[in-house]
């Protein structure tokens, strides 16, 4: 009996021996691996597989500290891909590791939780792990019935162990968790401490490489950052935002996960302040630009207040700051509509002003550190920059088109309105001759004609120049209303005794349909000014003879806008009211084809065929009849398919009086 026992203290001895010897072995080969300059991935999956070799396990997993509060599976040694999966999908918080390495659990200086012990009851911390057992398949630890504590010496697959990775300052960077050991026994205080001896030396291993990749990860990150400045500072168009959104993207990409990438511009108009998307990159795949609807609160906070910017971890941590349920009803989702998992904020601000915001999403959770994010900031910084001179480059460019634009308005402006004011200035001067060359020859009546003929001259020179003058007023907001009740019928008849003479020459017909307690809120002024334009044009670029009709009816609101959205037309503001008086001047000449009528209300338009004409005006008429009329609350716009001898309808709608707009004004 004593010979059978001291065969077995032998054999003991002897398998410990041997098991040094390995572990001595693959210490020696991780160390090498600093030599060899292996990267941080393919070294923890050799001490992973190592640790199962030296140490006589099945499997293992080896986690390390990731910076932001979490330990993630990084490596694994005999475990299939799905479980491997999980427990990368399933990153162990700090505070719940906290509960495991406690004096407890202590031996040596690794730590060893029993199958059943109470802390399984646990089952959000239980979720984290695995049992790994080769008779049935894998299933997370809180899924298993919880039983009586076992303290015997065979392992058992719901056991854990777990042994440290401390790093020269002692902290910790990860830890071990090797399972099920090949002689089926839990490990003794001896077989512990080979594998703190083998942990200790991966440790000093894995800090060597992880220092010198986070020296070569910064390098890279300044020489990126360097690039992108280049970049940005010297584009090839100054003013394509597109081609410096593309630039950062493709910069940002090497540097970490992105799995999505926007920039939206942040827009603050009359109708508020709202976000437009114009880049966005979703799993490869590039969208068109959208407007964002109304920005949150929280986004706003980023926009305005984030001095870095807001890192998000978790799709749960996300529905918590958008303040949306659990299920994410109410998201909204971009791209492929796909929710990230991490995801990184950053404001681009250019100074004190706020231009837009930058984001970089990942559907992994965890997948960014304070570090991305910081690196994203200062990438920011450099597009803002970018941003900020392109829209001063737009600006510029804009502001010298419309300098050229104005250069080339106010030529035409010159050459119009010389041509214009020539023709009834040659027509004064030329019967004031006339009359001073063979006045004493002439009889009363030719006298008389001659002074008619001047006045009239003088009359039609008036009202170019008064266009002009109110034209510019209008222009700089110094147009003054005196808005009142005005019965439509009586402007339009006297608009009609001013051109009576005309009418009687040419033998014009004119149709009149104005009810006569049809009231308008407006400047009767302004109001004759209008109709005696629109209906002047009517009579000068019409055939002689043919008829011209003015009709005039109320309708509602609603109406209106039926009318002006057929039409594409700018909708006034509803009045008190809540109707409309629509006024509308028909003629029967050549119409108006659709490609001039776009430009029928701007400044000095006249359509070709005016311009090669007798008829004479400025190009101000049309357009200072929708200035007025807007000025009054109305609309104006016309109607024609463009064939001789169906004319054209102009229409003026002018906000119907009430006594609530009286008592309002």
């Amino acid at each position: 009996m004593h010979r059978v026992k001291q065969r077995s203290t032998r054999q003991q001895e002897s398998s410990l021996e041997q098991q040094q010897r390995e572990l001595l072995r693959h210490i020696i080969d991780i160390g090498a691996s600093l030599r060899l300059g292996m990267d941080t991935d393919t070294l923890l999956q050799r001490v992973s597989e190592a640790a199962c070799k030296a140490l006589r396990f099945r499997y293992s997993a080896l986690y390390l500290n990731n910076g932001a509060g979490f330990f993630e599976a990084r490596a694994s040694a005999g475990l299939s891909p799905e479980q491997h999966r999980y427990l990368i999908e399933h990153p162990l918080p700090e505070e719940a590791l906290n509960k495991l390495i406690c004096e407890r659990y202590r031996i040596g200086n690794s730590y060893f939780i029993p199958k059943g012990d109470p802390i399984w009851r646990n089952a959000t911390l239980a979720s984290f792990f695995i049992i790994v057992d080769d008779r049935v398949e894998a299933v997370p630890l809180d899924s298993t019935p919880l039983s009586e504590p076992d303290l015997g010496p065979e392992w058992q697959v719901e056991d854990l162990l777990i042994v440290p990775l401390r790093g020269a300052d002692n902290s910790l960077l990860g830890f071990l968790t090797p399972d099920s050991p090949l002689n089926g026994l839990r490990p003794t205080l001896e077989i512990l401490e080979l594998f703190e001896l083998f942990a200790n030396q991966a440790a000093i291993v894995i800090e060597g490489t992880r220092l010198y990749e986070e020296l070569k990860r910064h390098s890279e990150e300044r020489a990126a950052l360097v690039k992108i400045g280049r970049a940005l500072s010297a584009p090839e168009d100054p003013g394509d935002l597109q081609s410096i959104y593309q630039t950062i993207y493709e910069q940002v990409a090497p540097m970490m996960p992105v799995d999505a990438f926007y920039i939206a511009r942040y827009v603050r108009d009359g109708e508020g302040e709202k976000l437009v998307m114009d880049f966005l990159i979703d799993d490869g795949v590039k969208y068109p630009a959208v407007e964002f609807g109304l920005i949150l609160p929280q986004t706003h906070d980023i926009l305005f207040h984030e001095p870095v910017g807001r890192l998000i971890t978790t799709s749960h941590e996300f529905l918590e700051f958008a303040g949306l349920t659990a299920s994410g009803e109410g998201a909204n989702l971009l791209g492929n509509n796909r929710p990230a998992e991490s995801i990184l904020f950053v404001p681009l601000r250019y100074g004190e002003k706020v231009l837009g915001l930058l984001s970089v999403q990942s559907y992994r959770p965890h997948a960014y550190t304070r570090r991305h994010l910081e690196l994203l900031k200062e990438i920011g910084i450099q597009a803002a920059i970018a941003m900020n001179n392109a829209q001063l480059y737009t600006e510029l460019r804009e502001a010298l088109q419309q300098a050229q634009e104005s250069e080339r308005l106010k030529n035409h402006f010159l050459m119009t309105a010389s041509h214009e004011l020539r023709t009834p200035l040659t027509a004064i001067q030329g019967y004031l001759e006339l009359l001073g060359d063979f006045g004493e020859s002439l009889d009363e009546e030719a006298k008389a004609r001659f002074v008619n003929n001047a006045r009239r001259a003088c009359e039609e020179l008036v009202l170019l120049l008064g266009n002009v003058m109110d034209a510019s007023r209008i222009d700089q907001d110094r147009v003054m209303l005196k808005m009142e009740p005005v019965q439509v019928i009586r402007p339009v008849m006297l608009i009609l005794e001013i051109l009576e003479p005309i009418l009687v020459r040419e033998e014009r017909s004119m149709y009149i349909e104005v009810p006569e307690d049809l009231q308008v809120w407006a400047d009767d002024l302004r109001l004759r000014q209008i109709l005696l334009n629109i209906v002047g044009n009517a009579l000068k670029y019409t055939p002689v003879g043919s008829p011209v009709a003015i009709h005039a009816r109320r309708l509602s609101w609603e109406e209106l806008s039926g009318l002006l959205s057929l039409a594409g037309q700018h909708r006034p503001t509803r009045p008190p009211s809540d109707a409309f008086a629509l006024i509308a001047v028909r003629d029967w000449g050549p119409g108006i084809s659709r490609a001039d009528q776009a430009r029928l209300f701007t400044r000095f338009m006249r359509l070709p065929n005016a311009l090669n004409s007798m008829q004479r005006g400025a190009g101000l008429g049309l357009y200072l009849c929708r200035q007025l009329t807007e000025a009054m609350g109305g609309s104006i716009w016309m109607e024609s398919e463009g064939i001789a001898g169906e004319g054209s309808t102009f229409y003026i709608a002018l906000p119907l009086y009430s006594e609530e707009v009286c008592n309002k004004e």
